[in-house]
């Protein structure tokens, strides 16, 4: 039973299943991987898995559709999207157009960044609505928290001001 739950965590941890390994469907696999912007390197990952069940992977056909699938991840729509969802771009597309996506995704990590600040923000003035909420009128804290929650709040307006400023 140990071996069967040891091999089970194994076949989880394979970039590929074995159906895929079986299915033979190189393409579109490469493919995948180009969207994903994976490196070049990670076809050993593949082979390596499937070799496991005796089966050798297409490196050839591989490799023609993940030039495909880096077409599709290496555009500068791609590299902002990368960036607003809190990703750098993976160094595997053409030196040549990677100053122009490298900015691209910069521009869109730092709409993530506000937005994760924003975020921060609107958690502090909830936990001083809690606290205001719990202390009496008059108390001495009260003033600094009001206080506090006023500066959070425009802080707050200006990150998003910021940020709505940043469109692809």
């Amino acid at each position: 039973m140990l071996v069967g739950v040891a091999a089970l965590g194994l076949a989880s941890c394979a970039s590929i299943s074995e159906e895929a390994c079986r299915a033979g469907d190189w393409e579109s696999v490469g493919y995948r991987d180009g969207v994903e912007g994976r490196s070049p390197g990670y076809f050993l990952n593949h082979a390596q898995a499937c070799n496991e069940i005796g089966i050798a992977p297409n490196r050839t056909v591989w490799q023609a559709g993940y030039a495909e699938g880096l077409k599709r991840y290496c555009t500068p729509f791609n590299a902002f999207e990368e960036g607003r969802s809190g990703n750098r771009l993976n160094n595997v597309c053409p030196a040549e157009d990677m100053r122009e996506l490298r900015w691209e995704n910069s521009r869109g990590y730092e709409w993530y960044r506000l937005g994760r600040e924003i975020d921060e923000n609107e958690r502090r003035i909830r936990e001083i609505n809690a606290l205001l909420a719990d202390l009496p009128d008059g108390h001495p804290a009260r003033t600094q928290l009001v206080s506090e929650r006023s500066i959070l709040r425009l802080e707050t307006l200006r990150l998003r001001w910021r940020r709505a400023a940043i469109r692809y």
